[in-house]
């Protein structure tokens, strides 16, 4: 397979669009490396110049005309701050089984939500990646009491007045809580995040039970979703215990 050459990237650069690469490929559970046919997505990551100089990433989508539709990846996210501007670089093409996958047109979107506390003030943001096979929810949150705490997807989008607007967890399905209990757990389950003694909570997780895009399982149902931060961690059984509600923030697709 030809691979394009790679000039004037920083050693960090490198690295981040290697780890990038990987990252498509490590989401992306039914895939092939071989040709395309009528069952198959294309997916393609692009590193490249942009005219005033800087450095952009892309994630490229095939449509079933093989025409190629792209969404622009948050750059801070996968390039180093030092990144030296350079000739663009591709990724292997992948083939996605568009029948087990989710829906292909939402790859590469984001959404974004902004948590905030009961007193109204801000406690960070949490951003939500659409891959080829999941979501990547990466949460940068201030202001969190020290220790384990709750984080979970809520079914309503809404913190207002309080946040029990944000009514339970998303369970699209019916099915029962607790990434640990032996019916299943439901999408809006994920594991706890731990903040430190200066109130920062910094952490990155996946899910294949959610989606941006349409089906099911999407975020963005008739009443849209909330990410909420609990006073206690979860107990990852039938019964959450996670306790109180801290900080809440509205989904929101970019």
């Amino acid at each position: 397979m030809h691979r394009p050459r790679i000039s004037n990237f920083s050693r960090f650069s490198l690295m981040a669009i290697g780890l990038l690469a990987l990252l498509a490929a490590a989401l992306t559970a039914v895939m092939t490396a071989g040709g395309s046919d009528e069952s198959s997505q294309g997916i393609r990551i692009l590193a490249r110049n942009t005219d005033n100089g800087s450095t952009e990433v892309a994630l490229q989508v095939q449509n079933a005309d093989h025409a190629w539709g792209e969404q622009i990846l948050p750059r801070e996210r996968f390039l180093a701050a030092d990144s030296e501007p350079g000739r663009w670089r591709s990724s292997s093409t992948i083939h996605l089984q568009t029948e087990e996958a989710i829906d292909p047109a939402a790859v590469g979107a984001t959404a974004t939500a902004e948590m905030r506390g009961p007193d109204g003030g801000s406690m960070g943001t949490v951003t939500i990646i659409q891959g080829p096979r999941g979501l990547l929810i990466q949460a940068r949150l201030t202001g969190v009491p020290e220790g384990w705490h709750g984080f979970h997807i809520h079914e309503t989008g809404s913190c207002d007045p309080d946040f029990s607007a944000a009514g339970g967890h998303y369970d699209p399905t019916g099915i029962g809580h607790g990434v640990l209990h032996e019916g299943g757990h439901h999408p809006g389950d994920t594991v706890n995040i731990y903040a430190h003694s200066d109130g920062t909570a910094n952490a990155d997780q996946y899910t294949v039970d959610a989606t941006l895009g349409a089906g099911t399982t999407t975020l963005f149902d008739a009443d849209g979703s909330a990410i909420i931060v609990h006073a206690a961690p979860d107990s990852y059984g039938a019964d959450p215990g996670a306790g109180a509600r801290i900080a809440c923030g509205v989904i929101t697709l970019n």
